[in-house]
């Protein structure tokens, strides 16, 4: 075997140091013309940390750990549990290093300032049943913000509304690592008072209570008491002696009716939505005009009976709950796929208020996630023209949504249906409960 010179061997190793980056230190070692840095170098367990870079060059970069191809400038949060090197790469086959950074997991690391509630208001502190009341908050160091009843993760919101049935205290707490507070404050819903004959709304309705814009909307009511005066909001109108008024909302608007006399009185509330892409009403078709008798004759030969007078067919029945339109369908499909809960549900109304009185349904699931609907128009398409997303209120005023299936004429023919569901829909939601359509748990309060 033929030795090689150790003068050639020394040369060959002077090479390969030349092309290594030189000895690696924390957050030091960036290649000519690029950067990479960390927002942190020493963290707590679970931390984030923000990694920023900016690479000279062209093609893309990888990030180890994790094989990461990113673009050439860039950031990424991460959360590293333990000491971790982050080393940043030419993206191609045996790509060479362009920055490497250290970040140190140590659980001696100062905590900083716990997370506070600075500030947690109500629009009102009492109200009447159904009434909405508008719940802010600040708070100083978050990491979290969670509010109860509900159990809601409010992360980055600073403000939620709720229309509570009954009298509630609500609690909001803000936590981070190093720890958190909380602060409550209470609603009370107001009942009548006992004495006296008081002001009251008994029935406050919309024509539509979801429109296209610049749609017109007509508002009606029937109040009862002895000299009354009816506001209407927003707008502070004085509405005495009127029983309806048209508006055309530039937005979905909250209108609230209130009424009052010497002894007291009662506000009601109802939403207009305003929901750009909301297809057209189907037109409903007009029954057929009565059949005039006809005219008096002589009366033909006794041996010839008279033929009946011609009765007018009996419309078709109406189909179950389908939306009457291939439009009114595919936009339905698309509020699902985008989460769009406000049109979802205003699809569901329409079909829910086209459907055949006295009728049965099957709800699948209940929820308080825009991703259920997503489940939906994946797992759902072929009963996708018999569902229905409707509005569901929690007692504690949470307002969540359902799906329900079909306009039965019985229990019995719910219950049927059960069998027809594709078992797609039937693993991805819960078990169909067969319910009275007009009466179904959790509808909106009427007053």
């Amino acid at each position: 075997m033929r030795r090689v010179p150790a003068s050639v061997l020394c040369l060959a190793s002077a090479l390969l140091w030349a092309q290594e980056p030189p000895p690696f230190k924390p957050g030091a070692y960036a290649a000519a013309g690029s950067t990479f840095e960390a927002s942190e170098q020493v963290v707590r367990p679970g931390a984030s940390v923000l990694l920023r870079w900016d690479c000279a060059g062209a093609g893309r970069v990888r990030l180890d750990p994790g094989g990461l191809v990113l673009d050439r400038r860039g950031q990424v949060t991460i959360r590293p549990s333990s000491t971790t090197t982050y080393s940043l790469f030419e993206a191609s086959a045996g790509g060479g290093l362009l920055g490497r950074l250290e970040i140190r997991v140590d659980t001696t690391a100062p905590l900083g300032e716990p997370a506070r509630v600075c500030a947690f208001t109500s629009s009102t502190s009492a109200v009447v049943a159904g009434e909405p009341v508008v719940l802010r908050w600040t708070c100083t160091g978050t990491a979290k913000v969670r509010l109860e009843p509900g159990g809601l993760e409010l992360d980055g919101q600073s403000e939620i509304t709720v229309t509570p049935l009954e009298n509630t205290r609500y609690t909001l707490t803000a936590t981070n690592l190093a720890g958190g507070g909380t602060r409550s404050l209470d609603v009370t819903v107001l009942r009548h008072p006992a004495f006296g004959s008081p002001a009251k709304v008994c029935t406050f309705t919309a024509s539509r209570t979801a429109i296209r814009p610049g749609e017109p909307v007509e508002l009606r009511w029937e109040c009862q008491g002895d000299d009354s005066k009816v506001k209407l909001q927003p707008g502070n109108l004085e509405l005495d002696g009127k029983s309806a008024v048209t508006v055309i909302p530039d937005g979905t608007t909250v209108y609230t009716l209130s009424v009052s006399n010497l002894a007291g009185g009662e506000t009601r509330s109802l939403e207009v939505q305003v929901i750009p892409g909301l297809p057209e009403p189907p037109a409903v078709a007009a029954l057929p005009a009565p059949v005039a008798p006809p005219a008096a004759v002589p009366a033909p030969p006794a041996a010839v009976p008279a033929p009946p007078a011609a009765v007018p067919a009996p419309p078709p029945a109406r189909p179950s709950s389908a939306p009457a339109t291939t439009e009114a369908l595919d936009a339905k499909l698309d509020a699902w796929k985008g989460g769009n809960l406000p049109l979802s549900l205003a699809l569901g109304q329409n079909q829910r208020g086209a459907a055949q009185p006295d009728r049965w349904t099957l709800r699948l699931v209940v929820s308080g996630s825009t991703d259920g609907l997503k489940l939906l128009a994946k797992h759902g398409l072929k009963e996708a023209p018999e569902l229905m997303v409707l509005p569901y209120v929690r007692r504690d005023g949470f307002r969540w949504w359902q799906a329900c299936l079909g306009a039965y004429p019985s229990r019995a023919a719910a219950i049927k249906a059960i069998a027809t569901l594709s078992p797609a829909l039937r693993k991805a939601l819960s078990e169909p409960l067969p319910l009275k359509l007009d009466r179904l748990p959790g509808d909106p309060p009427k007053g």
